[in-house]
């Protein structure tokens, strides 16, 4: 059974991973689809990267450093994914 204390840990674990694969899917020249996925990945980084942030602050997780890059990566990842719409819609 694994310690309480760190129980929560792999919502960070998976923020920081989830965040590097979506910067990777956007970054890939490659179709719709893999941007598109991309962005989900994105998005569920950030939401992870909170709820590791909050896992942290209960007391059910101790790698908040995780957490928070997960929430960079994953905002970056959206940002981009927003700038790429951007420029299509208005023909960059």
């Amino acid at each position: 059974m694994s310690d309480p204390s760190t129980e929560g840990n792999r919502h960070g674990s998976w923020s920081l991973g989830l965040g590097v694969l979506g910067l990777v899917a956007l970054l890939a020249p490659a179709a719709t689809a893999v941007v598109l996925v991309g962005t989900v990945v994105s998005i569920t980084a950030v939401v992870l990267g909170v709820n590791g942030v909050l896992a942290v602050s209960a007391g059910r997780a101790t790698n908040r450093p995780q957490a928070v890059a997960g929430i960079l990566l994953g905002a970056v990842g959206s940002l981009l994914w927003l700038l790429a719409v951007v420029g299509v819609v208005i023909g960059v």
